[in-house]
């Protein structure tokens, strides 16, 4: 079976989210595109921090995650879902390849 980079970008965010939250709590929970932050994993906010750290090591600058956050309302912060965090990496990642698709296009490359 092929790995979309979606996919890939999860697989890799989950092992983040084990070093950051610890490898125990995620035991019980199964981390996919619609596990939330904050209902199912309960991230605390020093964890968003540290995730923000961890992200800003495997990514670079390319993927902000402070300015992704803060372009959100109290709301959207707390229904945030690992999903959505996927797709902005991606977008962030892949940005020409994100843009032929929302567009109908063809991928360049």
């Amino acid at each position: 079976m092929i790995q979309t980079t979606e996919d890939r970008i999860l697989d890799e965010v989950v092992a983040i989210l084990v070093d950051v939250i610890g490898e125990d709590f995620l035991l019980d929970v199964e981390v996919t595109s619609e596990t939330s932050f904050n209902d199912d994993l309960a991230v605390e906010s020093i964890e968003f921090v540290a995730l923000a750290e961890r992200l800003r090591e495997k990514y670079g600058d390319r993927v902000d995650f402070v300015a992704f956050v803060g372009e959100m309302d109290l709301e959207e912060i707390v229904s945030m879902t690992v999903g959505r965090l996927v797709s902005h990496i991606h977008q962030c990642i892949n940005p020409q390849e994100t843009a032929a698709i929302q567009s109908g296009g063809e991928i360049d490359g």
